[in-house]
């Protein structure tokens, strides 16, 4: 138990969170490059049979990727708690505006 009133996260909980607000980030971008360049969405779709199966597959293995090399190496370690909810909570508005705007604009 933490006596001095210091809130922690478990390895886990702190490299799957760090994982969780890149592959957001990288979502978008993926969906932009591949509504973009037609070459990328027919060949992703070749993978899979649909290009937004591949899409989510893509997220799901950067995701426990990055979880696990952030949670073996420590990297996510040293992040604060609080600092670390700004940065998931920061990655998915600005993903979700990116988004938005993308199919808004284009």
């Amino acid at each position: 138990m933490n006596t001095n009133n210091e809130t922690k996260l478990g390895s886990a909980s702190a490299a799957f969170g760090l994982a969780a607000s890149i592959t957001v980030i990288f979502n978008t971008v993926l969906a932009w490059v591949k509504d973009a360049y037609d070459p990328l969405n027919t060949f992703m779709q070749h993978l899979s049979g649909h290009h937004w199966t591949t899409h989510g597959l893509v997220d799901v293995l950067l995701f426990v990727l990055l979880g696990t090399i952030f949670m073996k190496t420590g990297t996510a370690d040293r992040i604060d708690p609080g600092r670390l909810v700004s940065i998931v909570a920061a990655s998915s508005i600005i993903a979700a505006l990116g988004l938005a705007a993308w199919f808004v604009l284009f």
